[in-house]
Order: structure tokens, then C-alpha cells, then sequence
């Protein structure tokens, strides 16, 4: 009876709520689903065994898409290229394939193919296309992989699904990620971890699409690496010299260089650098906008930005933001105009190619970049990056495959050819 009057007593004096809170927190608990992310790893002795040049192999799991002379690479993601005769483009004719572990991105100059390998820079010559030879590797110029030690590296996460009981006093409940002792990771459902142009044909130069992490100018190769921006020199082709790297900031995704500048498209916003002395590249500007994924095309004096959203973007929008760059060092967005899931893109004078994932392609008149009027659109493909060879000559790859449009009439696109994934 005391005790009870003793309580009754601390009510009064408002410290009750407090001694029943105290109660309840006791027992606090809260039962989520995460996915288990375990670390893969791979020795550098394996990232670094000689490239493998191989019999032509089925495109898979397509990734980017560059185009040089007669030929078209695709990135087969994190594996390697494939490499594509298109002489003919109503028959495109697989060739070859490169084994390169962990490649994303590409460029060609000279018959030189730039490609990265996890954590290195190949050079790779191409004169014989069918008989690639590798000249150089860089060791360690790319920094976005873990290291667990000395010899490996992480190079990938494989997802479990896994229901965990988390009590409420945990220093890290809420959280949407916890991290394990034996080196995995708990992140909640939905959440992943993080790891990590010319105009002819024929040319020394090749074209990449807007989704490229590597870009050319002059003499210099660059390549975006998380929040840097790594500068090569090439003016021996086959013997590029690594100069330095540029500090842009977080989220950096993709690089499109435009007469001497550069263009970097991020997370949340477009970067603008002069280039005019392509070693020390210069920050000019930004144009912020909202988080999202965001590849960037630029033409005369406007730059197209699509933003996305999904898991890898961390963000809601689904737009293409049009940008006035007249005045480099104040760009102001013109217009934005909705879309469903845009990723790569590609204009040539008034006519723009945008990609919408599974939503298809999608084409624009673009005359008055304030007034873009849709003329069309292809539903039954998945889009992830074009490249306009040339005014009626479209390139689009998706995880279907490789598609050609004869864009003549932008209202009524025809299909060229398609190489469709597991096609051989």
C-alpha cells in the first residue's frame, strides 16, 4: 500500500509518465524485413589476368553503347564488349568479344580503346578489330571499390532476403542500414548498397551515348570516378600518361564534353567546367535540381537534363529539364516537361531521342526548346541510351538488345535491324 501511494505521490509531481514510459520502452521491439548484403570479393591477380579475346558471345545483360567507324561496342556489364560489324546496319554482324571483368564504360581514339577494369585503365588496340591487343594497364587509378585488403577487392553484393528483431534501445534503431561484424550488411527493403560528340561515321574519334562515365577532348581522356573527375593524357595513344584528378563533388554519373567544356551530370545537379587548358579542367557553374539520376546532351546554347527516379537514384521526379547555358556561368532552366521513366538521350539540330526504360522510346520535335511537341513514340522496347549516327540514323540500346530506327519521320520510326539479347 505504501509503494502504491509512493507512486501515487510521484504522479502528482510529473515524474509518473516517465517511470511507465521506462516501463514500456523495456520491452520495446520491432521486427523489419531487410536484405542481407554480403561482400563479393576478388583477388587483383584475377581483376588483372590478361583481357580474353574470344569467339563472339551472346549479349546478355547489355550495359553502354559506343559507336566508331563501322562498328558498334556494347558493354556487356561488368564482363566485357562486344563488338559488332555494322557495315551493313539493316544485318549488323557480331564479331568478336573482350573479357574484361568489371567493365562499365569505353572510348576510342585512333584505333585505341580506352576501357576500365574494376580498379585499372586498359589500353587496348584495336587496329586489327578483330585481333585486340592489350598495350598498358594502369594499376589503381579508380577509386570507387572497397578494399578488404592488399590482394581484393569488392566488386560486387549478394542479396538475402532476412526478417531481424530490432529493440528499441538500439543505438541504430531506425536506421536503414546496420552493419555486421562479419562484413555484410542489413539494409532495409528497397535500399541497395553503394559501390559503387562527333557527327561522321568514319571518324579517329568514336561517339559515346549520354550515359558515358568517360569523355574525349584534344589530347585527354577523362573519367568519372565518384566525386572526381581523372584526367589522362593522350597524346601517345597507346601510352596514356594519368595527370591527376579534378574534385567535383557527390553523386557524379556521367560526362559529356561540348567544344571546350565540360558537362557532368549528377545526383542533384549539372556541373559546367571550362576546358580551355584540358589538363586543369575549371569549375564555371551548376545547375541544381532536384535528386535524381541525370545524364545531360547539350546543343548550341541549351542542355537537356532527364531526370529519374529508382532505387540507385534516390529520388522521385521523372522529367526532362530543359537548360538555358547561354550565359555559362548562370544557366536558368527554361522549361521542364513530365515524363515516365527517362534515362539516355540524343538530339542532332531539331530532332530529340529520349529513353523511357520500359516505357519505350519516345521522339521530339525540339525547334523552340521552349515549346519540345512530341511526334511519336515505341512502346514495346526497353530504352536505355541512344546515339544519333546521323540525321535519320538512330542507335539504341536496351535490355532487349540493340535496336536501328530509321527516324526519317519521327511519327512513324522504322525499324533497321534489332539484335535481341541471347541472339546468337
Amino acid at each position: 500500500m505504501k509503494n502504491r501511494l509512493g507512486l501515487f505521490y510521484l504522479c502528482l509531481l510529473g515524474i509518473c509518465p516517465l517511470v511507465f514510459q521506462s516501463c514500456l520502452e523495456d520491452k520495446c521491439t520491432s521486427t523489419q524485413t531487410f536484405v542481407r548484403w554480403d561482400p563479393i570479393y576478388m583477388t587483383l591477380a584475377e581483376i588483372r589476368s590478361d583481357i580474353q579475346i574470344e569467339s563472339p558471345k551472346e549479349i546478355q545483360n547489355p550495359g553502354k553503347i559506343y559507336f566508331y567507324n563501322d562498328y558498334i561496342l556494347i558493354n556487356e556489364l561488368k564482363e566485357g564488349i562486344h563488338i559488332i560489324d555494322n557495315s551493313t546496319p539493316a544485318d549488323p554482324t557480331n564479331i568478336a568479344y573482350i573479357g574484361i571483368p568489371g567493365n562499365l564504360d569505353m572510348a576510342v581514339k585512333n584505333d585505341i580503346l580506352y576501357a576500365d577494369n574494376y580498379t585499372d585503365l586498359l589500353t587496348i588496340n584495336i587496329s586489327d578489330i578483330r585481333n585486340p591487343n592489350l598495350e598498358k594497364r594502369q594499376e589503381n587509378v579508380f577509386n570507387q571499390y572497397e578494399s578488404s585488403d592488399n590482394a581484393s577487392i569488392i566488386v560486387d553484393w549478394q542479396p538475402t532476403s532476412e526478417t531481424k528483431v530490432i529493440d528499441c534501445h538500439h543505438e541504430h534503431y531506425g536506421w536503414t542500414t546496420l552493419d555486421l561484424n562479419d562484413g555484410g550488411v542489413f539494409m532495409q527493403e528497397g535500399v541497395s548498397p553503394s559501390n559503387a560528340q562527333g557527327s561522321a561515321p568514319s571518324a579517329p574519334q568514336g561517339i559515346a551515348g549520354s550515359m558515358a562515365r568517360f569523355g574525349l577532348y584534344d589530347e585527354y581522356l577523362y573519367a568519372i570516378d565518384n566525386s572526381v573527375l581523372e584526367v589522362f593524357d593522350i597524346s601517345v595513344n597507346d601510352c596514356p600518361e594519368y595527370i591527376h584528378q579534378v574534385e567535383v563533388g557527390w553523386g557524379i554519373e556521367t560526362l559529356f564534353p561540348y567544344k571546350d567544356k565540360l558537362f557532368i551530370g549528377a545526383v542533384d545537379g549539372m556541373y559546367i567546367y571550362d576546358n580551355a587548358d584540358p589538363k586543369t579542367p575549371e569549375y564555371m557553374s551548376k545547375f541544381r535540381h532536384s535528386t535524381a539520376c541525370d545524364p545531360v546532351f547539350v546543343q548550341g546554347n541549351i542542355a537537356y537534363v532527364t531526370l529519374r527516379d529508382g532505387n540507385e537514384c534516390a529520388g522521385f521526379d521523372n522529367q526532362l529539364d530543359v537548360v538555358n547555358i547561354e550565359n555559362l556561368l548562370n544557366p536558368f532552366k527554361v522549361r521542364t516537361y513530365p515524363m515516365d521513366n527517362p534515362h539516355g538521350l540524343s538530339i542532332r539540330n531539331e530532332k530529340l531521342f529520349i529513353c523511357e526504360g520500359s516505357f519505350g522510346l519516345k521522339s521530339f520535335d525540339a525547334t523552340v526548346p521552349g515549346e519540345i511537341v512530341q511526334l511519336g513514340q515505341i512502346n514495346d522496347i526497353h530504352a536505355y541510351d541512344a546515339i544519333l549516327l546521323s540525321e535519320n540514323h538512330l542507335l539504341v540500346i536496351g535490355k532487349d538488345g540493340l535496336y536501328q530506327f530509321d527516324v526519317s519521320d519521327m511519327a512513324n520510326i522504322k525499324t533497321i535491324s534489332h539484335l535481341s539479347v541471347n541472339y546468337l
